[in-house]
């Protein structure tokens, strides 16, 4: 039997059921052990009480309102109005979380009477201690949304509203100017509703986002176009070093001439909601005065806030953005950290934490000068026992892998995961170091490391030294070397202090006052991690009201989409809506989309309708052993006519070019190669194939290959011996290839 908000009206005060206690134990037990951490970020009760009232409405608008909304208020509900629930004997109890019986439907485990009702997800533990706070802190009013009721002559929400405020700012630049800019937008979060602090957020995220993936020596603030509502934002990326181009184009398998294809061109190539609208006014204009001067990759006029700040900062975008190497000695050189050279003029200083808030086991941190301020290395254990207990021998330790932490030149922070030995990876393991942000709690390079170092670097209390200082000279190591590395916490607290005045005046700059609310952490949870309810499909559509989509989503072209569960309070993930948007898009006729089809984040693309293409080899599960034969066959059992285009792509990321577009007939087979086979290299690993096709010929592509940057295979690109590019246009993007097919080549 199903219970709801009605039936939890009845419940006797003080009559909270005992499983609901313990989450409330256990939520309040995890956010002191996370505190005690040495290297958490901001948790629920980092909040301040002032903001708490805004945070909880967020959460109620995305995981509550399409069930306890202005349309659908069930039980009389409506989550975005405390004055429906908020009473003495009402829902929530001002002052009394025990009372409160909203907070016992959040946290029992009774999926019969859990809100929100199974099956959508249960809320996070911080979402419901955020919402604990707020109950008892006296459940205050919520902020109210920004007002975006149309105004005389337009509307202040939608992709018509961003288009134009863009083509405003570029009629003002100076010409030669209009080229170096680039605008990014948060306007579709206004749909579904969403206050000045929410705008603000994404606001100041994107301004710490930018300014983490660029070696540029100086801050670079966003500049909002659309004041007051605050929507819209330029930067001008040179600034950045966003138009750096390190990629050339490989011909006959060597790189050749140089490519125009800038660091903010693979930022194009891998955005899932890229429209081109051409029954645009603001549009038409926009790809005369900007689009076409810009000599953009794709024609995206703007990229979303929330998923640049999400997906830019994560492999493998966040590590070609900063064009990071590939080992640690390399890093090392290039900010011009010497090991022996510091230890011997006893620059090294180290530290080691038994208990940390990241690390499952011991950590040591090691810090050093370096060319932009300080640089900082963790030794990460997978076991605190043996070889690997860092009390055994403090100066030479055994350990699995670690964090580099440097300062950029604009005075925040760069990261590098690395295995024992130093080579980059692009995440830890969960048995060494886990995050406590990310769903799975898979520590990833880059955004990991961001939200967790919020105010710089953490703070910790030194282990070693203590415990070594009243040691006898018979000690198994060497007193006076531990001694030495293992410095006073008194210059160690120094250290730490001065990198995080370092790190927060920077901050200050970028983001125009001191640090509040962490910003990252919200945003990218929020896109990353929350479902998408109608409201917010409807405003990353463009669209300005969700009611559009109700009856539309329950046709049968949009339920065999799986989207249907949208039009009554259900939701879908990130990657499912990513997965289909461009079909909504067109079959709602909203634009031509451009789909990702190059992108090294989303490794197939289905297309429309089913294919009849298959892409194998001849062994069922893909797996070889060194010395084998294999052959790769693309069949067509469909009607009609396809043509691919076949690229393979080694252990370590390299691409091949292995076919030129060739046409596969209907009912029939291309062998790769077309006589003999190849044979697998005693290199052990995964590889992959892939596949582009189209039902009609298509231009093939272009491989680039460059200096700490990952192939690029893109299509519509052609750069001619003078280097002028032949650009995708809103002219030719039908001509992409429409399907992308990976499989994975396991080598064993």
């Amino acid at each position: 039997m199903e219970m709801g908000w009605g039936a939890w009206r009845g419940r006797a005060a003080g009559g909270r059921t005992i499983t609901a206690v313990l989450m409330a134990v256990s939520v309040a037990v995890c956010r002191v052990a996370q505190a005690d951490g040495a290297a958490g970020g901001p948790v629920a009760s980092d909040v301040s009480a002032d903001q708490l009232p805004a945070q909880v409405k967020q959460i109620f608008r995305t995981r509550c309102y399409e069930c306890h909304g202005t349309a659908h208020a069930e039980a009389g509900v409506n989550v975005l109005d405390p004055s429906t629930y908020v009473a003495s004997d009402g829902y929530v109890v001002a002052g009394d979380v025990d009372a409160s019986y909203l907070f016992d439907t959040l946290t029992t485990d009774d999926e019969h009477a859990r809100m929100p009702r199974s099956p959508l997800p249960p809320l996070p533990s911080d979402d419901i201690e955020t919402i604990r706070r707020w109950i008892a802190a006296g459940a205050a009013e919520f902020p109210q949304d920004i007002v975006t009721e149309p105004q005389p002559d337009a509307t202040v929400i939608g992709h018509e509203y961003v288009l134009q405020k863009i083509v405003e700012f570029v009629r003002g630049l100076p010409r030669e100017q209009r080229r170096f800019y680039r605008f990014f937008s948060s306007n579709h979060l206004l749909t579904a509703g969403a206050t000045r602090q929410d705008l603000m957020l994404q606001r100041q995220a994107l301004a710490k986002a930018v300014n983490h993936l660029s070696w540029s020596a100086d801050i670079v603030v966003p500049v909002a176009i659309d004041e007051p509502l605050g929507s819209v934002f330029a930067i001008d990326v040179r600034r950045l070093g966003w138009l750096a181009t390190p990629w050339r184009v490989v011909h006959d398998g060597q790189p050749d001439r140089p490519a125009s294809f800038t660091l903010f061109d693979q930022l194009l190539i891998e955005y899932p909601y890229g429209l081109i609208l051409r029954d645009s006014d603001a549009w038409q204009e926009l790809e005369e005065i900007y689009l076409r001067p810009a000599q953009l990759a794709r024609p995206i006029p703007f990229l979303r806030v929330d998923w640049l700040v999400s997906t830019a900062t994560r492999f493998p975008l966040y590590e070609d953005m900063l064009q990071l190497p590939e080992s640690l000695p390399e890093l090392e050189r290039e900010l011009g950290v010497h090991f022996a050279t510091n230890a011997e003029a006893e620059l090294v200083h180290r530290a080691g934490v038994t208990v940390s808030g990241v690390s499952q086991n011991n950590r040591v941190v090691e810090r050093h000068p370096a060319r932009f301020g300080a640089y900082w290395k963790s030794f990460d254990f997978e076991t605190s026992r043996g070889r690997q207990n860092m009390f055994v021998d403090p100066v030479n330790f055994h350990f699995a892998g670690g964090e580099m932490i440097w300062n950029l030149p604009n005075g925040l922070q760069g990261y590098l995961i690395t295995d024992a030995q130093g080579r980059r990876i692009n995440e830890a393991p969960t048995s060494i170091v886990t995050d406590k942000f990310a769903s799975d709690k898979v520590v990833r390079n880059g955004l990991a490391c961001m939200r967790c170092h919020d105010r710089g670097m953490k703070r910790f209390v030194d282990n070693i030294r203590p415990a070594f200082e009243g040691l006898p000279d018979a000690s198994r190591a060497d007193q006076r070397a531990v001694l030495s590395l293992y410095v006073a916490r008194s210059q160690m607290d120094d250290h730490l202090r001065k990198d995080e005045d370092r790190f927060l005046n920077a901050l200050r700059t970028a983001l125009g006052q001191p640090q509040g609310q962490e910003p990252l952490i919200p945003v990218s949870r929020r896109f990353l991690d929350a479902p998408i309810t109608l409201s917010q499909a409807a405003g990353e559509l463009g669209l300005s009201d969700r009611g559009v989509l109700a009856d539309v989503f329950r046709l049968p072209e949009f339920t065999q989409l799986g989207l249907a569960g949208l039009t009554t309070g259900g939701v879908v993930r990130r990657d499912t809506w990513e997965d289909y948007f461009d079909r909504v898009v067109r079959r709602l006729g909203l634009g031509q989309p451009l789909v990702p089809i190059d992108g090294l984040i989303r490794s197939d693309h289905l297309g429309e309708s089913p294919s009849g293409l298959t892409l194998k080899t001849n062994r069922s599960d893909n797996t070889f052993a060194p010395g084998d034969e294999m052959v790769v066959t693309v069949a067509n059992t469909s009607h009609h006519d396809w043509f691919v285009e076949l690229v393979g792509t080694d252990v370590r990321g390299a691409k091949t070019v292995l076919t030129p577009v060739v046409r596969v007939g209907a009912g029939q087979s291309y062998r790769f190669p077309e006589q003999a086979s190849l044979r697998i290299q005693p290199q052990l690993g995964t590889e992959f194939l892939t596949i582009f096709a189209d039902r009609t010929a298509f231009s093939p592509g272009t491989l680039l290959r460059g200096h700490r940057v990952a192939d690029r295979f893109v299509h519509g690109y052609a750069s001619s011996k003078d280097n002028s590019p032949n650009r995708i246009t809103s002219a030719t993007a039908g001509k992409l290839p429409t399907r992308k097919t990976t499989i994975a080549i396991q080598t064993r």
